[in-house]
């Protein structure tokens, strides 16, 4: 047992008590979210960089809108690698590299180029992710857990919004700059990557059987599939959520740019500072409401709020007059139901993982996203160009409200037979 840690400075400020390693686990985490902040402030604007600063195609930032999702495809097999070896440390190495190798866009002008060094810049969540979750879920206690992550997402966005609005000032005065801000890109970028590298180091997983097999991994993941039928409703219900996310990616740049003609500034200041504002005062509320709260129930009230994004945009494209305050607004809306959506998705594995099993749910979370992201993005631009923006917003919303209304649903259904939000199933080789 644990003597509880004298609150000192940090326990009063995140008003917990921390209990020896929890100190020093949220320092690093704190100091990993302000160097992924930085970094933050120039992903933010990448689509605006690509589109409108070198020329990129409709196809071009697409594919880019797909990066991040398709980069993630591999997460499985890295989640079963961190389960079954304790080789979180050498992971997150290896995700440093791999976040640092898009500092060399400094010396190039092609999408393209681009392109391939974010695909490995994002491919590195494969492994980041999943470890970071097992660090989370291993340095703090549960009562603790929910309000330092949320906090930690706080210090995040309250150092990307300066960020983004530094970036945006920077490419309005000389575009040429883009070069220096892919080098801190990368630069910052990995420095999250080793301070969360620092924070897992030493780490072992707890009750699980080593194992390198991959058809044991794939004997493993059906036997999630059919024993947990609750994550499984909640990876479906996420996936229809997912389509709204990523479908209306390749419409913002361009209607921001051919219908609103905003400047790199007005740009920054709505996505990377109206839309990330609410994560800031938000996140530790949310994060520690999350652990009292089911997440299908959370999840959905977040997904019917998240509707009025695509809506307001909907509203500032049928009104010109209008449209950059509707596009602000539409932000607005964006950031206070995406610091939930936030927390639930990277979370919410650990409420349905059990022991020894956080990696590998964590894993199957973020590799559905990547499944989605082949068909989600190329179905928002082909709606697009054919059927023009408004279109492409009703889509969105459609496919937000449709989540929101299964989470509730289905919480609703729960509620009225009486089960508890209950422990996680018991599943081979868990604990």
């Amino acid at each position: 047992m644990f003597r509880e840690w004298p609150a000192g400075r940090l326990g009063r400020l995140f008003r917990v008590p921390l209990k020896p390693g929890e100190r020093s686990a949220l320092k690093l985490h704190l100091a990993a979210q302000a160097l992924g902040a930085v970094a933050s402030g120039v992903v933010l604007n990448h689509d605006y960089i690509a589109g409108n600063g070198l020329g990129g195609s409709v196809a071009q930032i697409t594919a880019l809108a797909m990066i991040w999702p398709v980069s993630n495809l591999f997460s499985v097999l890295a989640s079963h690698w961190l389960d079954s070896t304790n080789s979180h440390f050498r992971a997150m190495m290896l995700g440093t590299v791999m976040r640092l190798a898009v500092a060399l866009m400094a010396f190039s002008s092609s999408v393209n180029t681009m392109l391939l060094l974010l695909f490995l810049f994002f491919a590195s969540n494969s492994v980041v992710i999943p470890g970071t979750n097992a660090a989370l879920r291993h340095r703090y206690r549960r009562g603790n857990r929910g309000v330092l992550f949320g906090w930690g997402m706080s210090v995040f966005n309250l150092v990307s919004l300066p960020a983004s609005i530094l970036v945006g000032v920077l490419l309005d005065a000389d575009f040429s700059l883009y070069r220096w801000l892919f080098l801190a890109q990368g630069i910052f970028g990995a420095g999250q990557a080793l301070c969360f590298a620092m924070m897992v180091r030493g780490l072992k997983n707890d009750g699980e059987t080593p194992s390198v097999s991959v058809r044991e991994m794939f004997r493993g993941l059906v036997a999630v599939f059919r024993a947990d039928r609750e994550f499984v409703l909640f990876e479906a219900f996420f996936m229809l959520y997912g389509f709204g996310f990523l479908g209306i990616q390749p419409a913002i740049p361009f209607f921001a740019r051919d219908v609103l003609h905003l400047s790199y500034e007005q740009y920054a200041t709505a996505k990377g500072v109206l839309g990330q504002v609410g994560l800031v005062f938000l996140g530790p509320l949310l994060g520690a409401g999350l652990e009292r709260i089911r997440p299908f129930r959370f999840t959905g009230h977040m997904c019917m709020l998240l509707a009025g994004y695509p809506l307001l945009l909907a509203a500032s494209s049928l009104t010109p007059g209008l449209g950059v305050p509707l596009f602000y607004g539409a932000w607005m809306v964006y950031t206070t139901a995406m610091a939930g959506i936030h927390i639930s998705w990277s979370m919410s594995s650990m409420h349905f993982a059990p022991e020894g099993k956080v990696a590998t749910y964590q894993g199957f979370h973020v590799t559905a996203s990547a499944f989605r992201g082949f068909i989600s993005p190329a179905l928002g631009s082909v709606i697009m160009q054919t059927f023009g923006y408004t279109a492409n917003f009703a889509m969105s919303a459609a496919f937000f409200l449709a989540a929101g209304i299964l989470f509730l649903r289905h919480a609703r259904k729960r509620a009225l037979s009486g089960l508890p939000s209950g422990a996680p199933p018991s599943l081979p080789g868990s604990t």
